[in-house]
């Protein structure tokens, strides 16, 4: 997915630019808290209603998906002062993101008409917000048809930093790496919370699947690759790509069945989706 933003922001840069200045709601409470600000972006095919500028620090952001295709938010981080212009002209070459381009994560995709949440630390700065999935009918991805919106994270009171805020515990921590998700525990009906840490060099996101009565995840997969009418299972969020070193955690609330996670992010080396090196799961709930 990282690499069809390398090769195709440059066709929606135009579309980029909100008509006039939105801003969320700023909590007035103490900076140091835990409680994160909830910043809700709307998904239809194929915009975001979202800020145009919110505070640093402890973020939620919560995506409904009121569109009939699938949509998620892809958030990078343009450091180095580096704005939206700057991306797509970084992307006029083939090849990698640029190292100032990095994947910070969020909510990944709900069925749609549904919605899911992820929680991260924001530093101030500029970020873009993109859907890298390809749509249903055509297959072109979503920024391709406009689906990316700049955002500028501004510092709360002038000196709130992320990493400063004390996170409240998680039922579960799942370490991305390469190629697999670990646990530290379990995942049961009562996990409220999972933490998602990236070890890895490389970008990593974990999709996590509700899979019909029955549906391995491979069944899954190959619906999903010749779809036949709907998929063997639901989708239920996760987050999207997050660098070495990244932190997101993300509400739960399942059910007993089975379960998938999986990443489609492409491989560094060989462009193939990690999940054909081995990175999805299939997993239990009692």
């Amino acid at each position: 997915m990282r690499k069809s933003i390398t090769s195709a922001l440059l066709a929606v840069a135009a579309t980029a630019t909100a008509a006039g200045a939105v801003h969320a709601r700023v909590s007035a409470d103490d900076p140091r808290s835990a409680k994160a600000n909830v910043v809700t972006v709307t998904a239809t095919d194929y915009a975001f209603q979202a800020p145009d500028t919110i505070a640093a620090g402890r973020t939620t952001f919560h995506l409904v998906n009121k569109g009939p295709d699938f949509h998620h938010i892809w958030l990078v981080k343009l450091e180095q002062g580096k704005t939206l212009k700057d991306l797509v002209e970084a992307t006029k070459t083939p090849g990698p993101l640029p190292k100032w381009a990095v994947d910070v994560g969020g909510p990944n995709t709900p069925m749609p008409g549904g919605e899911a949440s992820a929680t991260l630390e924001l530093e101030a700065g500029n970020y873009v917000l993109a859907c890298v999935i390809p749509a249903m009918k055509d297959g072109q991805p979503h920024f391709m048809k406009g689906m990316v919106k700049a955002l500028t994270v501004t510092p709360r009171r002038g000196v709130l930093q992320a990493g400063t805020t004390a996170a409240p515990a998680a039922d579960v921590v799942m370490t991305l790496d390469d190629y697999d998700f670990r646990v530290s525990t379990p995942i049961t009906r009562a996990t409220k919370t999972i933490r998602l840490r990236n070890v890895a060099e490389q970008t990593h996101e974990a999709i996590i699947v509700k899979l019909n009565p029955g549906t391995t995840v491979e069944q899954f997969l190959g619906a999903m690759e010749k779809p036949q009418g709907p998929p063997p299972g639901a989708l239920i969020g996760g987050i999207t790509g997050i660098a070495k070193g990244r932190t997101v955690d993300i509400p739960t609330s399942f059910t007993a069945g089975d379960y998938a996670l999986i990443c489609f992010v492409p491989d560094a080396k060989d462009g193939k989706p990690h999940l054909a090196h081995g990175m999805v799961k299939q997993f239990s709930v009692k």
